[in-house]
């Protein structure tokens, strides 16, 4: 890719970014989890979403991500707990979409490079997934919670 098209590229991408974080508050709002963990939009309770998770699906194997989207949806109605039960890492999943938003308003505006560069947010990436697989594995090998 030439040099003169990669400005373009981040600004692009910091708006994607920036798309993507504003609908996924916008849908942890509008979402419900009912007393049975399936997941439904407001006013709609009798017609809950499909389970997303295609190794649960197919394998009855909880990922590393099994719960995020109960977990965040709770944690949008200010249910704590609930949003634990469904993911321990939900808070922070949920606290990395809120920051995208002033991060990537913040990039938009700067005139060059990322605000915090590139490394930063790589490493923050890198992290997440580490905390991801820690957790599921602590689930899976440790607690045995990892099977359906």
């Amino acid at each position: 890719m030439s040099a003169d098209r990669r400005p373009d590229f981040a600004r692009r991408r910091h708006y994607e970014m920036l798309v993507m974080a504003g609908g996924a508050l916008l849908l942890a709002l509008v979402l419900r989890v009912r007393a049975d963990g399936r997941v439904v939009f407001w006013g709609l309770a009798d017609y809950p979403l499909p389970p997303s998770c295609p190794t649960y699906i197919l394998f009855g194997v909880k990922c590393p991500g099994c719960g995020l989207t109960r977990s965040v949806v709770e944690l949008a109605h200010g249910d704590w707990a609930s949003s634990w039960h469904f993911h321990r890492l939900g808070w922070l999943i949920g606290l990395a979409i809120l920051l995208q938003i002033p991060y990537r308003l913040w990039a938009l505006r700067a005139a060059g490079p990322p605000p915090l560069g590139t490394r930063f947010p790589e490493l923050v990436a890198y992290v997440l997934i580490f905390a991801l697989i820690a957790n599921w594995l602590t689930d899976c090998v440790l607690l045995g919670m990892g099977y359906g």
